[in-house]
């Protein structure tokens, strides 16, 4: 296997047509805070790894049940599964049915917490930048998605939203907002990376659940 990225919360090998995810015990945050919205590494917690990836291979075969394509491919061991490789958008595509975390903070004053909001976000993906927003006809003028695929990646996201929603509701839970990625994969789009507890909050009441309740939730 050669490594081909080393991330803050994974490494990725490649192994021939697949990619190996290695899930790390680091901790994001924002001014020393656990954050999962944030980009700064702030410490570690054991297990942190092998509950992210618990909760990525759980949700994405409820995403495949639903008719939601991802390059899920299966387990490794507690902390590395294999993936499809895929040619990576450097989009994160966010759902915000509620408003909360940056939303709130970039809209002080307009929006109220947990407000509902039910809308589509783009950011870049780059951290040297913060992951800015960036306009869906900004996506296609820099040549990053073409116009039709950026409607795709927007369909996609509700959907998937849908699935979750309808989930944890079931749970007695609410989807507060998740971010995904998509790929590019024999001409389909995709969904790629993790779908978990780093990348999505779930409340109860007013309550976000942490990483570790939301395991509980899965089983």
């Amino acid at each position: 296997m050669r490594l081909v990225y080393s991330g803050k919360t994974k490494d990725v090998y490649e192994d021939g047509p697949y990619l190996i995810f290695h899930f790390k015990d680091t901790v994001l945050g924002r001014e020393g805070r656990e954050d999962s919205g944030g980009n700064e590494v702030i410490g570690e917690k054991e297990g942190k790894g092998s509950l992210v990836l618990k909760q990525t291979e759980f949700f994405f075969r409820l995403l495949e049940r639903n008719g939601v394509k991802t390059h899920f491919v299966g387990r490794i061991d507690e902390r590395k599964a294999r993936f499809l490789k895929a040619e990576r958008i450097p989009l994160e595509v966010i759902y915000r049915e509620l408003a909360y975390g940056s939303f709130l903070r970039r809209y002080k004053g307009w929006a109220k917490p947990f407000q509902r909001l039910g809308i589509v976000e783009f950011t870049l993906k780059d951290d040297s930048l913060d992951d800015p927003l960036i306009a869906e006809e900004a996506i296609t003028a820099l040549g990053i998605a073409g116009r039709e695929e950026v409607e795709e990646m927007k369909e996609t996201t509700r959907k998937v939203a849908r699935v979750l929603r309808d989930f944890l509701s079931s749970k007695g839970l609410q989807l507060v907002d998740f971010k995904l990625e998509f790929g590019r994969l024999d001409g389909e789009l995709i969904v790629i990376d993790e779908l978990s507890g780093d990348t999505m909050r779930v409340a109860k009441g007013n309550r976000i659940l942490t990483r570790e309740e939301l395991s509980e939730v899965i089983g």
